[in-house]
């Protein structure tokens, strides 16, 4: 984002936008991935290893199919889907290059969510930050040189940021695959022999789709709020583009968070020991409540100085700060919600936490950012606040449904 800021903000915008696209398109992966996960982490709490390294040759070659398919389907469908969310113009036109470009590395973003929810249901949580500051690092030194151009390198803008993102993906999908087939990741993949487990498919599928709606939801929120930030202007929009940055660095934490708790819950039950879950539960809340507190602190005093990296537009910059005093202050109950909902997907209970999402995105947020930005004084501010609402309700539904231990009963 910083590269493509230098470009300008109708850039900015294009870039914020497909964003917001690929990221319904990276829940279907992910969704996917946490579903092997779930049954990878159970197999391995109950010991049985053998069946937990023919789950994940089986996810992979499902994951390699799907993902080609998906992306050849949005690849022509790329024009509607920006109509759709009435983003016009020269940002159409931009977004619409940007994501021809990024769409190509699709399946390496799907194989990459794949191979890290396998490695992670084994207890191995550094992994996939090893891939994540892999592929970062490769995106910030390919960035400037296909943006910009270097030598024989031609400017290439948008699709140059687009290009880089996706070399960088598959660069870290290769590493990845190496370090499994190396078995340096305590999980033993083969392709000998292989045959297709279509009960084994049927599985993650089942796992997998509430997974993926749930994250398909929270984009088609982010979706919404964007159309909803587009109709007061560009300004507006970049405003939340940029705050969302912030906002999408600081719940790093709580996820990662969170799918560490998915997994040793997943184990743990494998291995009937209720009593750890709850321990690690309660950890977990203290852990990811210390770090939120610092990190409060740290934008509410310093949000202007990130707004100041991307533009120097001191409007912009002013509304990014009154964006993150806003924001801020749904992040704790952010992560109360998350890691109590983490629980009881590592069950398998992913419906239950789909019914949650669904509530907290479209039944709450939308409606109520819509009336507090067009039907009362404060205007798109509204739409900043709805953030605290919601939060505060998803957090207490999250805690009332894990309290209540049905997803005790769930069968993976």
């Amino acid at each position: 984002m910083y590269f493509v800021s230098r470009l300008g903000e109708m850039e900015v915008s294009a870039l914020g936008v497909s964003e917001q696209l690929l990221f319904f398109i990276f829940a279907i992966g992910s969704g996917f991935g946490v579903g092997t996960g779930i049954m990878i982490a159970r197999r391995i709490g109950e010991r049985n290893y053998e069946k937990a390294n023919h789950t994940a040759a089986q996810a992979i070659a499902f994951t390699v199919l799907s993902s080609i398919i998906i992306a050849f389907v949005l690849y022509l469908n790329i024009p509607t889907i920006l109509s759709v969310m009435k983003i016009e113009g020269h940002v159409a036109e931009l977004a619409h290059i940007y994501i021809s470009i990024l769409i190509f590395g699709v399946p390496a973003n799907f194989f990459i969510f794949q191979i890290n929810s396998i490695v992670r249901a084994t207890g191995n949580g550094n992994f996939q930050f090893y891939i994540l500051f892999l592929t970062i690092v490769l995106n910030i030194i390919f960035a400037p040189i296909f943006i910009f151009g270097v030598g024989f390198i031609p400017k290439m803008g948008v699709a140059g940021a687009g290009l880089a993102t996706a070399s960088a993906q598959y660069i870290g999908a290769i590493v990845a695959i190496i370090a499994v087939l190396l078995n340096t990741t305590q999980i033993n993949i083969s392709f000998r022999k292989f045959r297709i487990d279509w009960n084994i498919i049927k599985r993650i599928v089942i796992l997998g789709v509430p997974a993926s709606l749930q994250l398909m939801v929270v984009s088609l929120n982010r979706i919404g709020i964007t159309t909803f930030a587009n109709q007061f202007g560009n300004e507006v929009l970049n405003t939340y583009i940029l705050g969302l940055r912030v906002d999408l660095f600081v719940t790093m934490f709580i996820i990662a968070t969170g799918a560490a708790i998915e997994v040793t819950t997943g184990q743990n039950l494998g291995a009937n020991k209720l009593d750890r879950v709850y321990k690690y539960f309660k950890a977990a809340l203290v852990q990811v409540s210390i770090i939120m507190v610092v990190l409060i602190t740290l934008v509410f005093f310093f949000g202007k100085e990130f707004a100041d990296i991307y533009t120097d537009n001191p409007l912009l910059i002013h509304n990014v700060d009154i964006y993150f005093k806003y924001t801020m202050f749904s992040y704790i109950p952010f992560a109360l919600g998350i890691i109590s909902l983490r629980v009881i997907s590592g069950a398998g209970d992913y419906f239950r936490t789909l019914k949650i999402v669904v509530l907290a995105n479209f039944l709450i947020q939308i409606p109520v950012a819509f009336l507090l930005s067009h039907y009362t004084s404060i205007g798109y501010e509204g739409i900043w606040l709805s953030f605290i609402i919601t939060q505060i309700v998803f957090a207490i539904l999250s805690f009332i449904s894990l309290k209540n231990k049905k997803w005790l009963k769930v069968k993976v």
